[in-house]
């Protein structure tokens, strides 16, 4: 049975009672200055700070709630080292020389993030078991293995599954093919992001939380990082707050759009459905427009996600994951929902990792997209590496701040997109034309 706060929305993320103990850590209070500051205690902002201080940089970080209260430690724990709509053609037009770097960051996140959770021992549940990317439609195969040769030498690994081993090795029914990434899997997000915390600790980053940020402003030679308690001065900044960077400087205003979106878990699934739905344990987030999405946790658990209404209700939900589960698997039975939560993506108007320089000494990374997993550990190197001046062959450029068009009014569309696709998908169905 699902909880229910008394304002009425569900909030239990399946990560929160399955990590390791909080460690409680001090706001920041007081002045304490540092080399670089950053703004943010979620997988971009930790994973800067612990490969800045590998390099011998001095640096602290400031967190407004606790560690991994955002967009990651809600996530569905997916490492999904794809890009999110783009092919690897429209990227290299779109960028021109700076592709190259892009399409490395993408193609080198999922081996990079699992190589960091194995040298460090980070106990996040780490499961390296692949990412397949399925797709609709008579065309679906010949489409993905275009996509596939446009990687080219990138990412030798990938394969395309034709519809009858798409099927067999997700248990859905529609698909056509799909991508094959054996480099892609699942993790804890929030026992990661607590994972690097302790690591980059180790390492003397100073780690601040409950030390919400009200403004980033140059002093003299020194940017100045305010809270309602303390600052934090240093030569340079990184905003990684993701949502929460447009709060802190006003040429960051109408960058990124918000999709909520409805998270949840299953209770353990019987061993004969584990054996028709994701045999061998891939994570899957499929290529469609209302883009569907299932993982296991380590306890057989199904985590899938949902478009939110911000009216969503605990018997309602039940049922409209059920509806959804029954929809897309060859073999289900109603299963019973024992966690609940809302998440947030961030997305910017290319879908792409992003650098933003906003003034000398301060930048701020936007590289959410529902990919920040997949993505941000390694920014999170690149990011270090270039603020420690020692970045040979970069792969991400800094960028100028790019206003989403129309934002007031494009804030709503992923959401509203996500919801459409899925009634239409549903209808066609129900018509006997899908």
């Amino acid at each position: 049975m699902l909880a229910q706060s008394s304002g009425g929305a569900v909030e239990h993320p399946i990560w929160r009672g399955r990590s390791a103990p909080v460690k409680l850590r001090p706001r920041l209070d007081g002045a304490i200055t540092a080399e670089v500051a950053i703004v943010g205690g979620g997988v971009a902002g930790l994973s800067t700070a612990l490969h800045l201080a590998e390099r011998g940089v001095d640096v602290a970080l400031v967190e407004a709630g606790t560690l991994g209260s955002g967009a990651a430690g809600t996530s569905a724990g997916i490492v999904a080292p794809q890009l999110v709509r783009a092919t690897p053609d429209e990227v290299r037009r779109k960028l021109g020389d700076a592709a190259d770097g892009m399409l490395r960051l993408v193609a080198e996140s999922g081996t990079y993030l699992f190589d960091l959770v194995r040298r460090y021992g980070i106990p996040c549940e780490a499961a390296e078991t692949g990412f397949i990317a399925p797709l609709t439609g008579r065309q679906a195969e010949r489409v993905l293995k275009e996509r596939v040769r446009e990687w080219g030498g990138l990412r030798p690994d990938l394969r395309v599954s034709d519809a009858e081993e798409t099927q067999r090795l997700t248990g859905c029914r529609g698909y056509g093919a799909a991508i094959i990434d054996p480099t892609g899997g699942s993790v804890d997000p929030l026992a990661l992001v607590r994972g690097l915390a302790d690591q980059a600790e180790r390492l003397g980053v100073r780690v601040r939380e409950g030390s919400p940020v009200t403004q980033v402003v140059r002093d003299g030679g020194l940017w100045s990082v305010v809270t309602d308690a303390g600052e934090l001065r240093a030569r340079r900044v990184v905003l990684a707050a993701n949502g929460g960077n447009p709060l802190l400087h006003p040429r960051l205003a109408g960058t990124v759009l918000p999709l909520p979106v409805l998270e949840v878990a299953t209770e353990p699934l019987p061993s004969d459905l584990q054996r028709a739905i994701l045999p061998e344990r891939h994570a899957l987030t499929d290529l469609e427009p209302d883009v569907f999405s299932i993982r296991y946790t380590s306890d057989h658990r199904l985590i899938t996600a949902f478009p939110a209404t911000g009216r969503d209700l605990p018997a309602d939900i039940e049922r409209r994951v059920n509806q959804r589960l029954a929809d897309m698997l060859v073999t289900h039975r109603p299963l019973a929902l024992t966690y609940a939560w809302l998440g947030h993506a961030w997305v910017n108007a290319s879908l792409l990792p992003r650098v933003v320089q906003l003034d000398e000494g301060l930048i701020a990374a936007q590289a959410c997209n529902g990919r920040g997993l997949a993505t941000n550990v390694l920014l999170g190197r690149e990011l270090a590496e270039a603020l420690a001046g020692q970045s040979e062959n970069a792969m991400i450029a800094f960028e100028p701040p790019r206003a989403v068009s129309g934002f007031l009014f494009a804030r709503h569309l992923p959401r509203l997109l996500l919801s459409s696709a899925l009634f239409a998908k549903r209808l066609k169905r129900r018509l006997g034309v899908a």
